[in-house]
């Protein structure tokens, strides 16, 4: 973002600043936003988590009438990964065992109510097969837990890439609605029969009830500076997907999601109590 704000404050003529704003599942520099005046000056990045957190508890904001949704710039992609010694051998073989064997097999993800677990929830609903999830701080720690055996496969975004191309872990499969260009031989969710991807989307929001010619303004600014030859490259570096879409299109994926996994949400009682 830092990269991207670089580029569009040229365009924009005004300088950019960047505030961290960590936690609330990434979700709290958009509760901050929502409250500002929506005259433009003061955004925020969003991802998926911004429609999935209301639903597990109490926030300030409503993901939907609360923010202008102004563009999708790319989806981080998900990855499930074994120990390059484990018996499963691809994605076909963790269904066929977990059939065979409810509860046995062990998963890890960076967190309970993150993307990534509900929606390994949800691919288990779909396949009708039984996971046992071990929920980690961050993805970084399911690195060593998957290599050390304590648990079987684990499913995060790519930072598993070095120890994967270090031959250490093998990918079964990706979340991408595509192949993804750094693993053109691992299949994806959609080609294993399911109907619904698993990834993080990322792009920019405002507060609700921004001047249409402020949002396209700014729309025009940003999708410019997202696809400048050095913001590629660093998608390309990241192995970030880049993902375009305008503002109606983000909202209505950001709804798509919401719907998803509502479902999955309260199948694991987690849903908000009110």
């Amino acid at each position: 973002m830092r990269a991207i704000a670089e580029i569009a404050s040229k365009d924009l003529g005004q300088p950019i600043i960047i505030d961290n704003k960590p936690g609330g599942a990434a979700t709290l520099a958009a509760a901050v936003t929502m409250a500002t005046k929506p005259d433009g000056y003061t955004l925020a990045t969003a991802v998926s988590t911004l429609v999935l957190v209301p639903q597990m508890q109490k926030v300030a904001f409503d993901p939907f009438k609360d923010f202008t949704y102004i563009q999708q710039f790319a989806a981080f992609p998900i990855g499930v990964t074994v120990k390059t010694d484990s018996p499963f051998k691809s994605w076909a073989d963790v269904i066929a065992y977990a059939k065979a064997n409810p509860g046995v097999v062990t998963y890890g993800t960076p967190g309970p109510g993150t993307n990534v677990h509900l929606g390994m929830e949800r691919v288990q609903s779909y396949a009708g097969i039984k996971l046992t999830h071990v929920p980690h701080i961050g993805a970084v720690s399911l690195i060593p837990a998957v290599l050390g055996g304590h648990i079987m496969l684990q499913a995060s975004g790519m930072e598993w890439k070095p120890t994967v191309e270090a031959g250490l872990m093998r990918v079964l499969i990706m979340g991408t609605p595509t192949r993804h260009p750094s693993y053109p031989d691992v299949p994806t969710l959609r080609e294993a029969g399911f109907p619904f991807d698993i990834e993080v989307p990322f792009g920019l929001v405002g507060p609700r009830g921004m001047n249409p010619a402020v949002v396209a303004r700014l729309h025009d600014a940003f999708k410019k500076a997202n696809e400048a030859p050095p913001i590629v490259l660093l998608y390309t570096k990241f192995d970030i997907i880049p993902r375009y879409a305008a503002g109606d299109d983000f909202r209505k994926l950001f709804e798509t999601i919401h719907a998803g996994m509502k479902p999955v949400i309260e199948g694991l009682g987690l849903q908000r109590k009110e």
